[in-house]
């Protein structure tokens, strides 16, 4: 809700889970929320960052750390790691 200035007045706004888009509800204890920097080419911070939400759930299931490559991947902070080649040779791959 806004004032009559523009400015919000809410107590509480509701976040959502990067992974999976769900609302992150306030009973979730095992939600966790990241802040990473923004970094300019020389490696020092910009006062800039860019927020991630993962719920619970998400990382219950372990893809917390999917769901983060995958961000930042699409954020351009990393290259997506499906676009490198396979290391390793098993023997049924031979």
């Amino acid at each position: 809700m806004e004032n009559d200035e523009g400015k919000n007045v809410e107590l509480y706004i509701p976040r959502k889970c990067s992974a999976t888009n769900r609302v992150i509800t306030a009973k979730d204890r095992a939600s966790v929320q990241l802040n990473i920097g923004q970094l300019d080419s020389n490696g020092v911070y910009q006062n800039e960052y860019s927020t991630v939400a993962f719920s619970g759930f998400i990382r219950f299931h372990k893809g917390a750390d999917d769901a983060m490559n995958r961000y930042a991947a699409s954020e351009g902070l990393m290259k997506d790691l499906s676009s490198f080649p396979a290391q390793h040779k098993f023997k049924s791959d031979e």
